[in-house]
């Protein structure tokens, strides 16, 4: 049974075990990569998930447990990441949701790839207060702040957040993704960030060996 198939099963009968050890075999085999397990089991299985605006039945204590299983992948395969990580850009990146965004795992998984890509990443996460932006960006001397916006209505807070970035520190690269930005990116694109649709745009904006 394809690895996908057989995670789901267990996915969605909330069977955490099952699940670490299918993704822990396959890497330790070199049977998948961080990226194949990221993208092809793990977001594959996230997308499937409903919410409360779209779904009357949908149930957020599931969500939070499958949440919570993927969340413990992502960090259990942390030691593959370190493995395969070829370079070293000597560049520094932070990964951040905008305040209100309470969605991380795929920021989580874009800071991933950004240590493989060869960047020093931070990993700040969920709602981040916009002036907190700054201070960060100062202190960590930072190349690279990647913004993810899984809820639409945080969009607005995003922009007011890339506005204040760009007013004081225009040198530092914006990218932005997330389910969030698929309405209204444009309002971004105007402040010269840089959006991805997926982990080919990241490759090609940011460079590195993913």
């Amino acid at each position: 049974m394809p690895l996908y198939e057989e995670f789901n099963h267990a996915f969605q009968a909330l069977d955490q075990e099952r699940c670490i050890q299918l993704s822990y075999d396959a890497l330790s085999n070199e049977t998948i990569s961080i990226e194949a397990l990221y993208e092809n089991v793990l977001r594959k299985s996230l997308l499937v998930l409903t919410d409360k605006e779209t779904d009357p039945t949908h149930k957020i204590w599931k969500e939070h447990i499958q949440s919570s299983i993927v969340r413990t992948i992502i960090e259990m395969a942390y030691p593959f990441v370190l493995k395969q990580r070829k370079v070293n850009l000597n560049k520094k990146a932070a990964i951040v949701c905008p305040d209100g965004e309470q969605h991380e795992l795929g920021a989580r998984m874009v800071s991933d790839y950004l240590r493989i890509m060869g960047y020093e990443t931070y990993f700040v996460g969920r709602d981040t207060p916009r002036l907190e932006f700054l201070d960060m960006i100062k202190v960590l001397d930072l190349d690279v702040v990647a913004i993810s916006v899984t809820n639409y209505y945080n969009l607005s807070k995003a922009l007011q957040t890339v506005v204040d970035v760009k007013e004081h520190f225009p040198e530092v690269t914006l990218v932005a993704g997330g389910r969030g930005l698929d309405v209204n990116s444009e309002v971004l694109v105007k402040h010269e960030v840089l959006i991805t649709h997926d982990l080919s745009d990241l490759k090609r904006y940011l460079g590195g060996n993913v």
